[in-house]
């Protein structure tokens, strides 16, 4: 575990610098809950003994508003059912079921980030790298949570797993913001004969 504890510092390190370069270039709101998500949730449960699935839960529904509103889908049908998933999972939910409001809000994200890059692909004939690893970081995200809350044991090597390949990912969100991301441009010929 000496090596996961290694990872898991390194990663709340590194994460904590996307939301400078995504100052004036993209999801801004979205790097500064995720970068200051690991030091909130290690203050709560180090200080006020929370349960660090509570936060994470929380944290989730930041997120998710800040990718609607980045996207201007934030709309008051959008945010009612948001704080009713998270109201619901607060008062009912057990813990060792709340990965699952988590994951909801998760594929929230993913939806949309997917419908921006689908968007791109169909219009313009190129995606954006930048939304194209945000996607996967979503995702591993949801793999992190689902491998856990599944099976603690196993899914904890995962969840490092994950946290050591987030690291790298991480460190394109402190090089690039929307901005001046490269794209992947698409050509497809059409040979049907």
């Amino acid at each position: 575990m000496y090596l996961a504890k290694i990872i898991a510092f390194i990663s709340i390190i590194i994460w904590l610098l996307p939301p400078f370069r995504q100052l004036k270039g993209g999801f801004f709101l979205y790097f500064l809950i995720s970068g200051f998500s690991d030091p909130i949730t290690l203050f709560s449960l180090w200080l006020l003994k929370t349960n660090p699935i509570y936060i994470h839960l929380f944290i989730s529904f930041l997120l998710a508003i800040s990718i609607l509103y980045y996207y201007k889908n934030l709309t008051t049908k959008w945010l009612v059912t948001l704080i009713i998933i998270l109201i619901i999972s607060s008062l009912v939910g057990d813990k060792d079921v709340l990965f699952i409001p988590i994951i909801i809000f998760r594929l929230f994200i993913v939806v949309q980030l997917f419908i921006d890059t689908a968007s791109d692909f169909l219009i313009k004939k190129k995606v954006s790298l930048y939304i194209s690893l945000l996607l996967f970081y979503e995702l591993t995200i949801i793999f992190k949570y689902t491998a856990v809350g599944f099976n603690y044991s196993t899914g904890i090597y995962l969840y490092y797993l994950t946290s050591a390949i987030d690291v790298f990912v991480c460190i394109f969100f402190v090089l690039y913001n929307l901005q001046n991301s490269p794209f992947i441009k698409l050509s497809f010929s059409n040979n049907s004969e």
